[in-house]
């Protein structure tokens, strides 16, 4: 399975919807301090192992996995390594600097 990377735009237009589970990936924090609306926070180098736990403690099944962290180099990293094993995954390109951009 291929991964998508995608624009803050496009991650706009996602967070209307309900199907998705949007992940942190940067230090926490720097999450706690601020993140994008709905995302929960995880720590990127237990991600992959963990990936099949924490979507099994969700009450719904994702259609898409997004990731997102600093600038989007490690995102993209474990987005590709989650596509590998099947997992329907999007990047967000520039990661949460992009973020902060889009939305001042």
């Amino acid at each position: 399975m291929q991964f998508q990377i995608i624009s803050c735009k496009t991650l706009d237009t996602i967070l209307k919807k309900s199907n998705y589970l949007l992940i942190d990936l940067r230090e926490k924090q720097d999450y706690e301090v601020s993140h994008i609306p709905n995302a929960i926070w995880y720590n990127w180098e237990k991600l992959e192992k963990e990936i099949d736990t924490l979507l099994n403690q969700l009450t719904y099944f994702p259609q898409w996995i997004i990731l997102y962290c600093d600038h989007g180099n490690t995102s993209l990293l474990i987005a590709r390594d989650l596509a590998r094993n099947g997992y329907p995954v999007m990047s967000l390109y520039g990661g949460y600097t992009a973020w902060q951009k889009h939305k001042s």
